[in-house]
């Protein structure tokens, strides 16, 4: 693969630089009123983010070893409905842009439904990365974190697609 390009915008984003993963809302996500606490949406779209890292082979305690994190600059979120307690939620991450230091991740949570036409919208979020060094000084991203990054998913071992409803569940949804 060639130099990957130092910044990339949505247009210049493969359709494949995406990853849909699926959380069964538990108890202590929810408030005294059964709905999803606004701050359990943070670690749903962290939980997607290492998800689609890891389906690309780029494992983020691996690049701590190398002496790079990625911490969250910005964050953005629209709440559109109420999740509840034993909601199956879907999440895409979708990769949103890449410069040389940070990287932006878009999300869309929706409630799970054996119909696809049936989802509901819940929430639209974005998270904006920084590369840094140990130091959190700002570091360009290595290159072959952001070729890694444009790759389409690779099947994990013993992974399978999680359909709501069936008796097995091989997502971890329990």
């Amino acid at each position: 693969m060639s130099s990957p390009k130092s910044r990339l915008a949505e247009a210049d984003i493969p359709e494949h630089c995406c990853t849909h993963t699926f959380h069964r809302i538990s108890v202590v996500e929810t408030d005294l009123m059964g709905i999803v606490h606004h701050a359990s949406y943070v670690a749903l779209f962290e939980r997607g983010r290492l998800e689609y890292l890891r389906r690309r082979a780029l494992p983020y305690k691996a690049m701590v070893e190398r002496g790079f994190h990625m911490p969250v600059v910005e964050l953005n979120v629209r709440y559109r409905k109420p999740a509840r307690f034993e909601d199956v939620l879907r999440l895409e991450t979708r990769l949103g842009a890449a410069s040389r230091v940070t990287v932006r991740f878009d999300y869309v949570v929706s409630r799970e439904q054996p119909d696809p036409a049936e989802r509901e919208l819940l929430v639209e979020a974005s998270v904006l990365l920084a590369c840094v060094d140990e130091r959190t000084r700002p570091r360009k991203l290595p290159d072959d974190v952001l070729e890694g990054l444009l790759l389409p998913e690779q099947q994990l071992a013993g992974s399978a697609a999680f359909t709501p409803g069936s008796l097995a569940d091989p997502a971890g949804i329990a």
